[in-house]
């Protein structure tokens, strides 16, 4: 059976003991839909473990106590793995409500990864992954039309015109000017040379201790 996932990106929460809970819709291709609620736990920076035991699935107007085969848990585990790779550092809005405990959903708007050398910026609005035309333009001369992704189902690539949504246009910008700040910075704070910061530091520290050892040394002579 040929499953196409999809999670429900506003049921997504994470938990202080470093699970993830979130409900997730499968269909098949006859268009034939489950709905299923699941909690995996991060154990590698890849890798997340399904709780097969606490997989419960929404039949007949309610939540029940899922059957889950190797074929379902494969299906659910790779869909939670992709999304919380990518995004589990996005999960510090404290969202919670007494008696359900801590919890933490994701911002609506956010960057998700500021750009390496000539990368690009990696940012969130709503459900939509943008990508930025470089580390500096967030659009190359005259664009308008962009293409996203949707978070829980980053197998298709939309587009989306930014002159006909200018509110989104906005709200993009907005989180494209804080991933070009936060780049700036960090390139402005690396040291010349192609050394590390810590081979400069090293650097200097010698050049301190030489610079005291000779004026020692004159003292000595005096």
């Amino acid at each position: 059976m040929n499953l196409h996932i999809k999670l429900n990106l506003n049921s997504v929460r994470k938990f202080p003991d470093g699970t993830f809970g979130a409900q997730v819709i499968t269909s098949d291709a006859d268009d034939n839909q489950a709905f299923y609620a699941c909690k995996v736990k991060r154990i590698a920076p890849y890798e997340v473990e399904l709780d097969r035991s606490n997989v419960h699935e929404f039949i007949a107007g309610r939540w029940q106590t899922a059957t889950v085969n190797d074929a379902l848990a494969k299906k659910l585990t790779g869909s939670m793995r992709s999304f919380v790779s990518s995004y589990a550092h996005l999960f510090t809005k404290d969202v919670s409500e007494g008696r359900d405990g801590k919890q933490f959903a994701m911002w609506t708007d956010a960057v998700v990864a500021i750009a390496h050398s000539c990368g690009k910026h990696k940012l969130k609005v709503d459900d939509k992954i943008f990508e930025s035309k470089d580390a500096i333009s967030l659009l190359g001369n005259g664009q308008s039309v962009v293409e996203y992704r949707l978070i829980g189902d980053p197998l298709r690539i939309l587009s989306l015109n930014l002159a006909d949504e200018p509110y989104i246009a906005k709200r993009l910008q907005k989180q494209f000017d804080v991933a070009k700040k936060k780049y700036m910075a960090g390139r402005n704070s690396r040291p010349i040379g192609g050394m590390s910061w810590a081979a400069n530091q090293n650097d200097r520290k010698a050049f301190g201790k030489s610079r005291y050892n000779h004026r020692e040394l004159g003292r000595s002579r005096a």
